[in-house]
């Protein structure tokens, strides 16, 4: 069938969690915490993200010391969101203290992404009995800036890529708390068995 648009349901149908493809921005616009993505789980996700910052190499090619703080007019100008830095400063309050440098703030704006989004990731794989494709939004940049990228624009590798890697891995073990309990899945997409250890 021939899909006009995405995200759709079908030829004219809103888009929903249970019928073709969805993008999920409740985390990031809405504000939603991470584990919003262990229940919003569409049959084809087709898009979602968070931002971070890039590295601090590649930050210090488009400002002087001066612009060293995300409400830098530099820094303002370099960022993909109109609610863009203070939204990563929210969460990150939620999830780590503040940093006490402007270059351990880009560091950590980056595991604070990686983090969100292999949140996002392994839900999907984990529920694949529903879930059968998760695309996350961006791979790479057009310029310098703050945006949901896992490469940068100078094409370093922010933690996000890394943890992606990880997640689209062939084999994963991953984990989900329901009602106070731990649940650890083994996810395989691999045709044959895996024998496998898990030590907890």
């Amino acid at each position: 069938q021939y899909w006009s648009s995405s995200p759709s349901s079908s030829l004219g149908i809103k888009e929903s969690l249970t019928h073709g493809n969805a993008h999920y921005w409740g985390v990031w616009w809405g504000k939603e915490a991470f584990s919003t993505y262990e229940t919003k789980i569409p049959r084809f996700m087709s898009e979602f993200g968070f931002q971070s910052f890039p590295e601090f190499s590649s930050v210090k090619k488009y400002t002087d010391e001066s612009d060293y703080d995300i409400y830098s007019e530099v820094m303002k100008s370099h960022q993909r969101s109109s609610i863009g830095n203070s939204t990563i400063e929210e969460y990150m309050l939620r999830e780590y203290n503040i940093p006490d440098s402007f270059e351990h703030f880009l560091y950590v704006s980056q595991l604070l992404q990686a983090e969100g989004i292999s949140v996002g990731m392994e839900a999907h794989r984990r529920n694949r009995d529903i879930c059968m494709g998760s695309l996350y939004w961006q791979l790479n940049d057009c310029w310098p800036v703050a945006s949901w990228s896992s490469i940068d624009y100078y094409g370093k590798w922010k933690a996000l890529h890394y943890n992606i890697k990880k997640a689209f891995s062939p084999v994963i073990i991953s984990h989900e708390f329901s009602d106070s309990t731990l649940h650890v899945i083994v996810v395989s997409d691999l045709k044959e068995g895996v024998e496998c250890e898990v030590e907890i």
